[in-house]
Order: C-alpha cells, then structure tokens, then sequence
C-alpha cells in the first residue's frame, strides 16, 4: 500500500454535541437504573413493562443516542458527511433489543453468573454490531476503514461495560449508589463509542468529494435531542413516582439545609430486622407496597 493510499483526512470534535452526548449517556443510564429497581418487586406483567422500560432507556438513550449524538460530533476536514436513514433506524433496533435481551437474561435470577456473563456478552456484542451498524450509516464520499485493534478492543469495552451496566442495574438501591452508577455507565459508554470512533480512517481522495445520498445530521440531531430526552424524563418520573413515599427523609433534610443520610437510610435494604421491600419500606409499608407495586402503571 502506498503512501497516498494509506493517508486519511483529519477528524476532530464539536465540543457541544460531545457533551450532549454524554448527558444522553448520563440521563438513560439514570433512567434505565431507577427502572431495574422496580423490577424485582413487581409482578409478571407490570415486571415486563420496567423491563421495556429500562431496555428502552438503556439502548435507546445511553446507548443509540449517545452514539448518533457523539457521530454528529465528528468532523472530517473538508467533507460534508450525511447519513442513511434506514441504517441508521436499524442500529437503533439493535440497541434496544440487545439491552432488553440481556436485562431478562439476568433479571430471572440477578444472583447467577452464568445468566450475567451470558447476558453480557449478547448485549455488549449487540452494541457493538450498533456502534459499527450506525458507522455504516455515514456517507462521506470517500473509504471509510477501520484500525483493528481499536475496533477489537471497543469491542471487548462495550462487553465489559454491558456486564457492568448489567450486574449494576440489579444491585443498586440507594440514591447515591443510583447516581454513582449512572456515571460509572455513562463513562464505560461512551469510552466504547470514542474508542470505536478512533479507530474510523476516512481516506484522502483527489478532487472534491461528495457525500452519498443520506440525511443532514444536524436535522436528525434536534429530533434525536428533544425525543430522547423528553423520554427518559417521563421514564424517569414514572418510576420515581412509586417510590415517592420514602423520600420524605431527603425533602426532610432539604428543608433544613442537611445532607441525607441515604447510606442505610430508607432506600438501603437493612441486613436485620422486619421484612425490606425493593424500596426499602418495612413491616406492614412494605407488603402494601408489595401489593401496589403489582398494579404499578408504567
């Protein structure tokens, strides 16, 4: 290969639709957590509909959106790039269907290693083939190539961080445990989708280049925003609002101007005493709770 051949354009970054996409990151991860939470207290039905819901919030949001928002963010020098519709619809598809995969994997028996790892290995692949799905979808004019280490080990970090995202969704109970998770997700997202980014070569061509047919990104990237957005806040407030009755602690403390003790406080499951629900409501709360929950409208 000679020298002209293996030279490429020179990419970089919008600096505001890095940072939306990491707040896309931050806010499904949020979203898709407070979800799982609502899982092991429910019944089959309503279970299946937080399932959906954190899938949704997971795949469509911190994964697919993050993604489309951090491919808005890249720039090559001198190309217009755009990108196909079909493709891009298809990679969403993916995303979401693989993180739903992966959470009823686990959500039968969130205490089994085999379900985890077998559950993380299909999502992380799964938002692997998304990643590379929706790179397909971008239409520069020129060869787009990749570097196959870099690509190998995006890979191997969207398995890790699905395995991550996976044991973390079912394990968390606490405000500040949800919080911590949701930027411990967030960052192992998006450190898949800039490694598989880095190692995206666009070949230099002679002339002037034209991108393909496709869509302008910029015009999908605001219906993207105020969609997903708009989603994982009713997401969200869907789920927050079940577990409304407990937080009487943090208003408590909001009041006056103190921390709340969320660390064993009252949506930290105790190790003795009387029954715990997912809430962290007690004694008769809980099993009224209990109740509720199996008629809990997503």
């Amino acid at each position: 290969m000679g020298l002209a051949a293996a030279a490429h354009h020179t990419a970089d970054y919008d600096l505001l639709f890095v940072c939306v996409s990491v707040g896309l990151a931050l806010m499904g991860s949020f979203a898709a957590l407070v979800s799982a939470l609502r899982i092991p207290g429910s019944g089959a039905a309503v279970r299946r509909r937080w399932v959906a819901s954190a899938a949704l919030s997971l795949g469509g949001g911190a994964i697919w959106a993050m993604h489309f928002m951090g491919m808005v963010a890249y720039h090559v020098e001198g190309m217009d790039i755009t990108y196909d519709l079909g493709l891009t619809a298809f990679s969403l598809v993916i995303a979401v269907a693989v993180s739903g995969i992966g959470l009823m994997v686990v959500a039968t028996n969130p205490r089994s290693v085999a379900r985890l790892g077998f559950g993380g290995l299909i999502a992380g692949l799964g938002v692997a083939a998304m990643h590379y799905t929706g790179m397909a979808a971008m239409r520069t004019g020129s060869t787009v190539t990749y570097d196959p280490t870099l690509v190998a080990l995006s890979v191997a970090i969207a398995v890790v961080a699905a395995l991550a995202a996976l044991w973390i969704a079912f394990r968390v109970r606490s405000r500040n445990h949800v919080l911590a998770a949701s930027v411990v997700m967030a960052a192992a997202v998006c450190g898949m989708h800039y490694t598989g980014m880095a190692a995206t070569r666009v070949a230099v061509t002679s002339g002037v280049t034209q991108p393909g047919d496709g869509v302008d990104p910029i015009t999908l990237s605001l219906a993207v925003c105020v969609l997903a957005f708009s989603i994982l806040a009713i997401v969200i407030f869907s789920a927050l609002g079940g577990v409304s009755e407990t937080d009487v602690f943090t208003r408590a403390a909001a009041v006056h101007g103190q921390a709340a003790p969320l660390a064993g406080g009252p949506l930290s499951p105790s190790v003795e005493g009387p029954p715990v629900d997912v809430f962290g409501r007690t004694g008769d709360a809980g099993r009224r709770g209990h109740r509720r929950d199996r008629v809990t409208r997503l």
